[in-house]
């Protein structure tokens, strides 16, 4: 078997099984960060705080790609790829992964959130390795279904790395209730992660489980907003009815 094929084979495995793979960088975190608990004996505000935006940067990269994606597209199925278009404008025309790129952002902030220099290096070269051969499977998937169209865009437009020069306004106008139904969830996970690592660096440095107000209100409001949430989309039809619209161009 050639390699591209294994890579690809791997990436298919990869992409069906992704959705496991923060357990576990979790798991291994906390394992690093007892290992280290050395680090945590002084606290700093203003690194957690930066981690934080960096991490919410990644997730603002994600809503901007589900809120103007098309139907069947940027979703979270795992059994195998899906698209019934390529999505070409807006931050589609700048990267052809930008969720990969949001996901880098998100877990680099966590990385950097424990504190440890060597984790995060390792967590860089996991995350290319892992999502090289994610990306390498979707593109096949895509060369398959739409031929000539998607080769020549992505002669255009980079994978991971944007090209300012080649933006496209949206086609479709941003759309609230899908990006509350689909990332509601991985919000809340990011969230919850930081909680969880700060409630271990809290103990390592007071040798007790506590948790500073700011945090414990900050927790109390994304579980409540989870929950809400979940329970719109469950039990509700509010956020399902979200029509796709495209943006109609007058010519000048």
């Amino acid at each position: 078997m050639k390699t591209s094929d294994l890579m690809v084979r791997q990436g298919n495995w990869l992409f069906r099984y992704r959705s496991y793979l923060p357990i576990a960088l979790v798991l291994y975190a906390l394992i690093c960060t007892w290992s280290q608990r050395s680090r945590y004996t002084v606290e700093n505000i203003w690194l957690d705080i930066s981690c934080i935006v960096v991490a919410l940067g990644g997730q603002a990269i994600r809503i901007m790609a589900v809120g103007y994606a098309a139907d069947r597209t940027s979703g979270r199925n795992t059994k195998a790829q899906v698209a019934n278009e390529i999505n070409q404008t807006g931050i589609y025309s700048l990267i052809r992964h930008p969720l990969y790129v949001g996901n880098f952002f998100m877990w680099l902030g966590i990385a950097l959130f424990t504190r440890i220099w060597w984790l995060t290096l390792i967590f860089i070269a996991i995350y290319c390795l892992y999502y090289e051969r994610i990306i390498m499977a979707e593109e096949e998937y895509l060369v398959g279904k739409f031929g000539e169209s998607y080769s020549d865009y992505s002669e255009q437009v980079n994978s991971v790395i944007p090209g300012w020069k080649s933006y496209q306004p949206n086609k479709y106008h941003f759309r609230i209730k899908k990006v509350l139904r689909q990332e509601n969830s991985s919000l809340y996970g990011l969230m919850l992660v930081f909680v969880v690592l700060e409630v271990a660096q809290d103990f390592f440095r007071w040798q007790e489980l506590r948790l500073e107000k700011h945090w414990i209100i900050g927790g109390i409001f994304f579980t409540l907003l989870y929950l809400t949430l979940r329970f719109l989309k469950k039990k509700t039809n509010i956020l399902r009815n979200d029509p796709i619209r495209q943006k109609i161009y007058q010519a000048e």
